[in-house]
């Protein structure tokens, strides 16, 4: 449910030639798949004093190769960069060479040509391994083709050569928030890009020259990985500081109303959606998440419509939701229960098992900033310790109301619309549940995390 930060000249494209499949790398054995090829001498007939010259070598070589499997070749196809200089030009300087190069990749990235940006950045960097913008746009290139660790590596240099650059630390932040930010080392990978954004706020600000877009650009980056890291409040503030550098950026208001959503502040999401969705009508996750905002604030008809239109737009992202009736799930708890251990299943023993289509306004609002209302589950009680200490111990006062039993609370249309298939549906089920039971324990979020289970 995001909107991409575009940072202008290097990461347009990026998601559509990542979903069309536009993938390269350094061994068939590393990086399977088919590869965009725009020139290759993989077919072209050899010289033809090369075979008169390799004929009788071929002949004497042929006994030795009878049988024998021919060793696979690790060789790959590139797709070349256009840029050729002649021998008049040969005089010219690396650093003119370069340019020409680093010119030639920042319009390929533009364009969504990943594989020839590459190339291109790659042989400005032989000439100039010391340039920061070479590396910066192989890290983009990179990024693009989908070879995340080698894009890693190719940032981390370009930041090394000068890590104060605010528009590498735009491009380095944007990779790690809403690239690699989404592997399953998540959590580091916004901290770590919210970091470098926060850096290259304060570099930009700090020039003389002023750079509204740039500005913009590393406000919503911090407000992206804010939202994400659950700090929507303070996400808020920095994406009202990207709107002031640029006022009608659909990225940012789209990223606002994310923020509004996940603070129970429906009405002013849905404003901020509607501002959107008039700056980028095809926006699939606008669309979505005004959808769910329609939900939340009782209008079933233009939710279903909103949620229609967004799967219509990507539909290979955006699935039709898994829902399963009520009965269901319970019974599928019920299963994940009966697999536990018996002082597990003991615990339980007090403890009602809930499921609800979504979440209670209350429950959102029992912590600051709120629940999201795209959580799964929800653990109502006290934790571990506290809660074996409230089974044994009388109310503190005889006239003091009795504490409500622990509950544990699935959400069908929330967990419907966290995956693709009948199967990820039980699988996450059972996650979830597990999560809870976890609270349960004693378990808090930290902890969840570092066993795997968040």
């Amino acid at each position: 449910m995001r909107a991409a930060v575009t940072a202008a000249g290097l990461a347009a494209g990026l998601a559509a030639a990542v979903a069309a499949g536009l993938w390269a790398g350094l061994g068939s054995e590393l990086w399977p798949g088919d590869r965009e090829v725009e020139s290759s001498a993989a077919g072209a007939a050899p010289a033809p004093g090369a075979a008169a010259g390799s004929a009788a070598a071929d002949e004497a070589s042929a006994p030795a190769r009878q049988g024998a499997a021919e060793a696979p070749s690790r060789a790959i196809a590139v797709v070349e960069c256009p840029v050729t200089f002649d021998e008049a030009g040969a005089a010219t300087g690396d650093d003119e060479h370069a340019a020409a190069l680093l010119e030639a990749a920042n319009k390929a990235i533009g364009d969504g040509r990943f594989g020839e940006a590459w190339t291109c950045a790659d042989r400005a960097a032989d000439l100039t391994p010391a340039s920061v913008e070479a590396h910066h746009l192989r890290g983009a290139a990179l990024a693009g083709l989908g070879r995340t660790a080698e894009a890693q590596l190719a940032y981390s240099l370009a930041l090394a050569l000068d890590p104060d650059d605010p528009e590498t630390l735009r491009a380095v932040a944007d990779f790690y928030i809403n690239i690699n930010g989404k592997s399953e080392r998540g959590r580091d990978g916004l901290r770590l890009g919210l970091e470098l954004a926060q850096r290259g706020s304060r570099r930009v600000l700090a020039r003389r020259r002023k750079a509204p877009a740039l500005a913009a650009d590393l406000a919503l980056l911090e407000g992206q990985a804010l939202n994400d890291l659950g700090r929507s409040d303070e996400a808020l503030a920095r994406i009202d500081v990207a709107l002031r550098h640029a006022p009608g950026r659909g990225d940012a208001l789209h990223e606002r109303g994310v923020a509004l959503f996940d603070l129970s502040r429906f009405a002013d999401a849905r404003a901020a959606f509607e501002k959107a969705i008039a700056l980028q009508p095809d926006d699939a996750y606008t669309h979505q998440l005004m959808g769910l905002t329609l939900e939340q604030l009782g209008d079933g008809a233009g939710a279903e419509r909103e949620l229609a239109h967004a799967s219509r737009l990507a539909p290979g992202e955006l699935a039709p939701p898994v829902l399963i009736p009520a009965a269901e799930l319970r019974r599928e708890m019920d299963a994940v229960i009966a697999t536990l251990a018996p002082e597990r299943q003991a615990r339980l023993a007090g403890v009602r098992l809930e499921v609800a289509d979504l979440p209670d306004p209350a429950d959102l609002a029992a912590v600051r900033p709120p629940f999201p209302p795209t959580i799964l589950g929800l653990y109502r009680g006290p934790l571990g310790r506290a809660h074996a200490r409230a089974e044994r111990e009388p109310a503190a006062s005889p006239l003091a109301p009795p504490s409500p039993p622990p509950s544990i609370v699935l959400y069908r249309k929330n967990l419907a619309r966290a995956v693709k298939t009948r199967a990820d549906l039980g699988t996450q089920i059972r996650e979830t549940l597990l999560h809870e039971i976890g609270h349960l324990e004693g378990l808090d979020e930290d902890d969840l995390r570092r066993r795997g289970m968040d």
